[in-house]
């Protein structure tokens, strides 16, 4: 919770237009990629265990931007991403059959509209149902809301500047074997927008796994990872259909 607290904080001096990212490069061999959580550098993931060791090819950090006060800058950082990750899997000649797109918190914005756009496997972690809500909602981008609106932008400018990259808009083309794992304390997800993600994935895509650990977002991601929660064959998860408290 408190490496949660350093890295969502309010930071009124990051410029949230940047839409540069920053790539890691890893078994050219590998199937694996990874998109980090926001304002979350390569090291630090790596020393709290939250990036796949087993076959990754590339790991991102994602953009300033892809939390941004101007909503077609969230879509040009997401898009630049998800972009540059297709070239590295076709420079790499992996198959999307083969491949596994890992996301951690904001990293899923463009994790998920990646699998779905080449059809890969997604292993979604702590997520939330629609970005436009969620920077409205979660504490953690509180500040953005506000510089958002001091530049006149409103929830319904960021709502229709996301239109086809909402979370939910993008599970229908998901790999077999794609799954979902959710926080139950999860303190910068709301409530409303994980039962929204729980519904849209029960509906849309049934055969998917949903898996909850008890903990809060930061803890959600790094138990994740120290069950072996990623790969499917690591370990059973129980279908189920509805967030419990």
């Amino acid at each position: 919770m408190l490496l949660g607290h350093a890295f969502f904080k309010e930071q009124p001096d990051v410029d949230d237009t940047s839409t540069e990212f920053r790539r890691i490069d890893g078994d050219p061999a590998g199937t694996t990629i990874c998109c980090l959580p926001w304002r979350m550098p390569f090291k630090l993931a790596t020393a709290a265990g939250l990036v796949p060791r087993r076959q990754l090819l590339a790991c991102y950090e994602m953009p300033q931007a892809i939390v941004s006060s101007e909503p077609e800058l969230c879509i040009r950082a997401l898009n630049a991403v998800v972009d540059d990750a297709i070239r590295v899997m076709w420079r790499a000649r992996l198959a999307p059959e083969q491949a596994l797109v890992v996301g951690l918190s904001i990293g899923n914005a463009a994790a998920t509209v990646l699998a779905n756009r080449i059809g890969a496997r997604l292993c979604s972690i702590a997520s939330a149902d629609r970005g436009d809500l969620t920077l409205w909602e979660s504490p953690a981008a509180r500040h953005i809301k506000e510089k958002a609106e001091a530049k006149g932008f409103a929830l319904a400018d960021f709502t229709q500047a996301l239109i086809g990259h909402h979370t939910v808009e993008n599970l229908e083309n998901l790999g077999a074997g794609s799954r979902f794992i959710v926080g139950l304390r999860d303190e910068f997800i709301p409530e409303a927008r994980r039962a929204g993600l729980v519904d849209a994935v029960t509906r849309t895509l049934p055969a998917a796994e949903i898996a909850y650990v008890d903990a809060g977002h930061i803890g959600t991601m790094m138990e994740t990872m120290r069950r072996g929660l990623v790969e499917p064959q690591d370990v059973h998860l129980a279908r189920v259909s509805a967030l419990r408290p």
